[in-house]
């Protein structure tokens, strides 16, 4: 069956993302094979209507200078990411050990981390700076791989994309929340619906294919946002959300 997942701590950027990536799996499994197209095309309308809307309010939030320091932090995560997965393949023991403490870590918050969502990101680097800082284990693997300055670099760009973003933010008319919450609550609803419609299905046809496949998919994907609001949860100082 499809794991549970709220859907209302999602960041709104965040939640287009993750519907946008349900649809997107849904539809390589064929709709209509998983007798869901009905359902699909539902949620479907209702992601686009979100994210027109949120396009709008997002439209003004990005200046040259938050671009910028974008660039700067994923340069700084891309690079990090390039020297640990290089040093995987020392022939020194030690060094090899401790580029593989860094890779799984680093595993953990996916493939594409310079490729989120603002918002996402943001809250991403800040874990893994965090953790890196503070674990034991990781803290020695930075300092043997000689990344203390790359990870110098990756914290501040991100604390400056941050303020710059959170000051941004502020200065300019927010969007219009109310209706960014109906339309919300109205894609919760479908995607509840497409879920229900898949697992029922997956039951009738006693765990089958396409079903089946689809439905591992599906888990995987959400595990991947389970693990971003429980690291968010632990954490402090996170902007609310619209739900």
């Amino acid at each position: 069956m499809i794991n549970s997942i709220v859907l209302q701590p999602l960041r709104n950027g965040e939640y287009i993302q993750f519907l946008t990536d349900t649809l997107n799996i849904v539809s390589k499994s064929n709709p209509q094979a998983l007798n869901v197209s009905e359902q699909y095309e539902a949620l479907r309308t209702a992601t686009d209507n979100v994210e027109k809307l949120f396009k709008i309010s997002q439209a003004s939030l990005v200046t040259a200078e938050i671009e910028a320091l974008d660039k700067r932090r994923d340069d700084a995560i891309n690079g990090i990411n390039l020297h640990v997965q290089s040093l995987t393949y020392s022939s020194d023991p030690e060094i090899n050990q401790h580029a593989k403490i860094l890779s799984a870590h680093l595993a953990l918050f996916g493939p594409r981390i310079a490729i989120e969502n603002y918002q996402s990101e943001t809250t991403i680097l800040r874990n893994i700076v965090n953790d890196w800082k503070n674990k034991p284990e990781l803290q020695a693997a930075v300092t043997a791989l000689n990344l203390v300055n790359w990870l110098t670099e990756l914290e501040t760009a991100n604390n400056e994309f941050n303020q710059a973003y959170l000051k941004r933010n502020e200065e300019l008319a927010v969007a219009p929340t109310e209706k960014l919450r109906e339309l919300r609550n109205i894609a919760n609803n479908l995607y509840y619906k497409l879920r229900t419609r898949i697992n029922s299905n997956l039951d009738i046809n006693d765990g089958a294919e396409p079903w089946a496949g689809t439905v591992n998919l599906l888990n995987q994907h959400i595990s991947t946002y389970a693990l971003l609001q429980t690291r968010r949860a632990a954490g402090t100082g996170e902007e609310p959300v619209v739900g």
